[in-house]
């Protein structure tokens, strides 16, 4: 249902679309404040058959191996269609595509996945949160990892390549 825009929905469909942008931060870094910071702390997970419950254990859990097992991951965020239903509650659905590289057998593997996450979202005291998470999962591909940075064009051992790291170690924890 279309929703007329207001000086406020405009400011809820930022607010939400900020924290949809944090998590995706939040879990490719590690950063257990920030996944926290996206989800009411009596919010629910559903992520396919990997996890369903709530999302604080799950969410500290996927920190801790993001920061333990070091994995190269990356979250990109696409379409994020928003439905209010009143004041204080939006249905949003967020299309995502992750790459993550995984050993399996001694060997590194490639995934991509495009996938999309249905959050019913709530506002409580002003802020906009998750309050429920179901994953859809649309599609994958896994290959052997194939990475020779550019053809060789980038040196990986000179002292200006910047690698990502997990939080608090990324370039963007650093400031100055």
């Amino acid at each position: 249902m279309a929703h007329a825009n207001t000086i406020e929905t405009m400011l809820a469909r930022q607010d939400i679309s900020d924290c949809i942008m944090r998590y995706a931060r939040g879990i490719d870094r590690g950063d257990e404040a920030l996944l926290l910071s996206c989800y009411w702390e009596d919010a629910i997970e559903v992520h396919g058959p990997a996890y369903n419950g709530p999302a604080v254990p799950y969410l500290k859990e996927a920190a801790g191996r993001m920061r333990q097992n070091q994995p190269v991951m990356q979250h990109f965020i696409g379409n994020v269609h928003i439905e209010f239903d009143g004041s204080d509650t939006a249905f949003v659905e967020t299309y995502i595509l992750t790459f993550a590289r995984f050993p399996k057998d001694g060997e590194e593997l490639d995934t991509l996945t495009g996938a999309r996450a249905f959050d019913r979202f709530e506002r409580r005291e002003g802020e906009w949160r998750i309050a429920h998470r179901r994953a859809v999962f649309d599609w994958n591909r896994d290959a052997p990892a194939s990475e020779t940075w550019c053809l060789g064009a980038f040196d990986t051992t000179h002292p200006d390549m910047v690698m990502g790291r997990k939080a608090p170690d990324d370039l963007t924890y650093q400031r100055g």
